[in-house]
């Protein structure tokens, strides 16, 4: 079976363009033109594999837009394919289109819109993909499609808030160490050249640093070196061995602050799925699949098979042992007063002013920190340098 990009318009006049699989390029003129599709280009195209957007779409910066667009497209009274392929003429990015086109190709051939979407699962996440299923279900697509560009506007605004935080310390380290750097790599050799040529004891800090800069010298690069293996080997033992990445990640779970953090991103996912009609079994399903520390996801998952054998839910996270206090409680008055969206949607917003301060309390103590860091290491060298020339410049006197 092969693909087949073409562009056309139908009885009525309106341009249509899509994606037809078929055996030939013949094949696939028949089935367009009895589908009532007069053909003006029809050329083979490649319909890349499921995942081959990814990469591309990691952080997803675009796909906020594509559902917002379409929310608002189909508000407005606009047909679900007509949506699409407006988009897609709107579209600049090449990856997006094909995808869109495929998307629109398989709607309009009588597809629904949810298994159209599952068709590129490396694209759209398939908790969006059910969600938009459930949607179809109660007639609520345009409203859950906006929900859902709105959370991914949220996640992309909560990165983006703590990149800029990241930045000035970053600089400030970075810049720190290329003076550091600097003075150990120029000016400390040609100063080693001149102690040398004159017979006079070095102070202290002075032979500490030139055995520091020779040290350097000697087995800098095979430090750097064992220290790029090193990242990478436990990056490689952690991503293929499952016993080792689960008793990392049982370690880093029981920082609070760390469990705090995966529980906020964790309810708040859950909840939003709850309050656009999932059932909580699908929800939980889903909602752990975004988890990324192991061993929370574990007791996750055997929450699920508790809560589908018939326990409560909050039970089951109590049971764990393992949670914040505040998770099940609020999971517990969710469950007995029927509003477990909102209680966890306040546990989520509890929890992340709780990081945002903690987070908020370190950034402002961790810059002034790296500044008196290197700038004690930058004068530590500087007088090292000045102290046996002030010393020699005496002796010249």
């Amino acid at each position: 079976m092969s693909a087949f990009k073409y562009e056309g318009f139908t009885k009525s006049g309106r341009s249509v363009k899509g994606v037809k699989e078929a055996l030939s390029r013949q094949q696939a003129l028949v089935q367009l033109t009895a589908e009532g599709v007069l053909i003006s280009s029809i050329a083979p195209a490649s319909i890349k594999p499921k995942g081959v957007f990814a990469g591309i779409f990691k952080a997803r910066k675009n796909l906020a837009d594509i559902y917002f667009q379409l929310a608002l497209l189909l508000r407005s009274g606009i047909p679900l394919v007509d949506a699409i392929n407006i988009i897609i003429r709107s579209s600049k990015n090449a990856a997006e289109r094909e995808t869109l086109i495929d998307v629109a190709s398989k709607v309009s051939e009588g597809m629904r819109f949810s298994d159209a979407l599952d068709k590129h699962s490396g694209y759209f996440e398939p908790m969006y993909v059910n969600l938009v299923k459930a949607s179809e279900r109660i007639g609520r697509l345009s409203d859950v499609l906006m929900d859902i560009a709105e959370y991914e506007e949220t996640k992309s605004e909560n990165t983006d808030k703590l990149v800029s935080a990241m930045i000035y310390p970053a600089v400030v380290l970075i810049m720190g160490f290329g003076v550091l750097g600097f003075l150990m790599a120029v000016i400390v050799p040609k100063m080693q050249g001149i102690f040398s040529a004159v017979k006079q004891e070095l102070p202290a800090s002075t032979k500490l640093l030139l055995a520091a800069a020779d040290f350097s010298k000697e087995f800098g690069g095979f430090l750097i070196l064992l220290f790029v293996f090193i990242i990478f080997a436990l990056q490689y033992i952690y991503r293929n061995n499952n016993k080792f990445r689960m008793n990392i990640d049982r370690y880093l779970f029981r920082s609070n602050l760390a469990a705090q953090s995966a529980v906020a991103r964790f309810v708040y996912i859950l909840a939003f799925q709850l309050r656009e009609g999932l059932p909580l079994a699908d929800s939980l399903y889903f909602a752990t699949k975004t988890v990324r520390n192991s061993y929370m996801r574990s007791i996750l998952e055997d929450a699920r098979e508790k809560v589908l054998s018939g326990v409560k839910f909050s039970t089951a996270l109590k049971n764990a042992g393992v949670f914040p206090e505040l998770f099940p409680a609020a999971a517990a008055i969710g469950e007995s007063s029927g509003t477990l969206p909102e209680l966890l949607g306040r546990v989520h917003l509890f929890y992340t002013k709780r990081i945002d301060k903690f987070i908020s309390g370190a950034l402002s103590i961790v810059s002034p920190l790296f500044i008196v860091i290197v700038g004690a290491l930058v004068a530590f060298v500087v007088i090292s340098i000045m102290l046996p020339l002030l010393s020699m410049s005496s002796l010249v006197e």
